[in-house]
């Protein structure tokens, strides 16, 4: 009787752990046929997971990520001295994508495991990687983003 009490309780502690509000931020560079995360933001905390979570959560996102980029500036110096454009290229680079013409990143947020939903935030400038570095854009090709 007592492991049947135990383990009604671990299921119950496990149940509540789950029912948790958690709230995902990340910046993406999308593709034709898919999207690559470049960057995810720390956990934004969230009351609940109905749509006021999820406005709560966008609104937390939309904060963080023009924080970290000054407001989608991919030229931004971060405060390590490099920019976030080449905070993205390097880790493209580090991910097998070493050449990136005239894409925009952007803002996403995820709220308790759902899909993830556009932010309304994107950069400002469309982001160029040659070889893993970030240059200028010189070309007025078309995006394909």
């Amino acid at each position: 009787m007592m492991q049947v009490f135990l383990l009604l309780l671990a299921s119950a502690a496990f149940a509540s752990a789950q029912a948790e509000p958690w709230c995902r931020c990340a910046a993406f560079v999308t593709y034709e046929h898919t999207e690559i995360m470049v960057y995810e933001a720390p956990e934004i905390a969230i009351e609940t997971c109905d749509a006021a979570g999820a406005d709560d959560c966008k609104a937390g996102c939309v904060a963080e990520l023009t924080a970290a980029s000054d407001n989608g500036d991919l030229w931004h110096i971060t405060d390590d001295g490099q920019t976030v454009g080449q905070y993205i290229c390097s880790y493209l680079a580090d991910h097998r994508f070493f050449s990136i013409y005239n894409h925009r990143v952007y803002g996403y947020y995820e709220v308790c495991g759902g899909a993830w939903q556009y932010a309304d935030l994107l950069s400002q400038q469309m982001l160029c990687c040659v070889s893993g570095k970030h240059e200028h854009c010189v070309s007025a090709q078309k995006s394909s983003s």
